[in-house]
């Protein structure tokens, strides 16, 4: 019996980003709550490990990804130039997500997901800083964090939901908290049928001083409307991040970002260009030998970003762009941190090859640098 979601199509094209018969692009997908007890991972479990300890059954993952694959065009408007660009990962567990938040129809960022690794490869979002958008965003809202994305769970967990559940189709994935009263979930199907391809609150719990719920697409930086914060709340957005990393390096380089951002929509409203937008990916790399979160979700060695502003030639705004990445260690320092020109950062993203994080725009050329680092 095929484990793709219930009402799904049966076969896939190739996608932008992988080679001709390797898995196709994902649902948009939303979040999900249990409401019964959170799956349990076994708490005598280490915190980090040196080896995968429960393995995802890839193959079973990448079938799930294909359905409804006919929606990743929707995900085109988070790139600059040509959609999905390749990872740094192989290809045959890659799974791109067009992210949907609760039952909604607007895609709000895209992530490129890997059901091996239970940890995003990238995510890529369009930002548009808007001086009336939110204020910045409060502490992270814990509640947010138990949930799981519908369209890498099994058929079993789709049926349970179909047949035992008070919603509507779950081919839309339209649910993102289930009432215990309406539909009781058992935690060891929540575990074996939603958490066998990602990664669960669960896998965090108790292990604070280890990894943090490190953001790739990260909620502050999202002031169009709550939903694409909340949105980001999701661990096909997340990663193990070294807790005085992220806290203290990552979220500089963060906030210089999110800054950029409203400085071009400033620059580009005085202009008179409809220009106001910058694209940013960031994404994780991993070298051999991978240290294991609970020995279910992979520990990053790096974590990276790229930043492109394509400029408006007619009004006088030059393109420009930067790449920045840094070690997941809690020893890695400010000036630890590696800035480069975007055709430099292509070659160490790529190992040396011919890719471009900015495949098909301006930004695979060599514009001018952003100077991050002295900013």
């Amino acid at each position: 019996m095929s484990d793709m979601p219930f009402g799904a199509p049966a076969a896939s094209p190739p996608i932008p980003g992988m080679p001709a018969g390797a898995p196709a692009a994902s649902p948009p997908m939303s979040g999900m709550m249990a409401d019964s007890p959170a799956a349990e991972v076994a708490t005598e479990d280490k915190c980090i490990m040196y080896q995968v300890t429960d393995e995802a059954p890839v193959d079973r993952c990448m079938e799930r990804c294909t359905n409804n694959y006919l929606q990743w065009p929707e995900c085109s408007n988070f790139f600059v130039g040509t959609p999905w660009p390749p990872s740094s990962y192989s290809s045959a567990a890659s799974c791109p997500i067009c992210q949907r938040q609760a039952d909604q129809t607007e895609v709000l960022f895209a992530t490129r997901f890997n059901t091996e690794f239970r940890i995003p490869e990238y995510t890529a979002d369009a930002i548009v800083r808007a001086p009336d958008g939110l204020e910045d965003p409060r502490d992270d809202d814990s509640s947010l964090w138990n949930r799981v994305q519908l369209g890498l769970c099994s058929s079993t967990f789709h049926d349970h939901i179909r047949d035992s559940c008070d919603f509507p189709e779950t081919y839309w994935w339209g649910v993102t908290k289930v009432s215990s009263r309406s539909c009781r979930i058992p935690s060891a199907l929540y575990l074996a049928e939603c958490g066998d391809c990602q990664g669960l609150d669960d896998d965090y719990d108790g292990c604070g001083t280890d990894a943090d719920r490190g953001h790739l697409n990260p909620n502050a930086i999202n002031n169009r409307d709550e939903a694409s914060r909340e949105a980001t709340f999701s661990f096909i957005n997340v990663a193990p991040q070294a807790p005085s990393f992220n806290r203290h390096v990552w979220e500089s380089f963060e906030e210089k970002v999110r800054y950029k951002a409203e400085e071009v929509y400033r620059t580009a409203e005085a202009a008179g260009s409809g220009q106001r937008t910058l694209y940013v990916i960031t994404g994780t790399k991993t070298d051999p030998g991978n240290e294991w979160l609970k020995g279910r979700v992979a520990f990053p060695d790096f974590f990276w970003k790229a930043v492109c502003y394509p400029g408006d030639e007619s009004a006088g705004l030059r393109p420009f762009g930067v790449g920045f990445y840094g070690r997941n260690a809690e020893f890695t320092e400010v000036e630890d941190m590696v800035t480069l020109a975007l055709p430099d950062f292509d070659s160490w993203l790529y190992d040396g090859g011919n890719d471009h994080i900015f495949q098909g725009s301006v930004c695979a050329t060599d514009v001018d640098k952003w100077d991050i680092e002295n900013e």
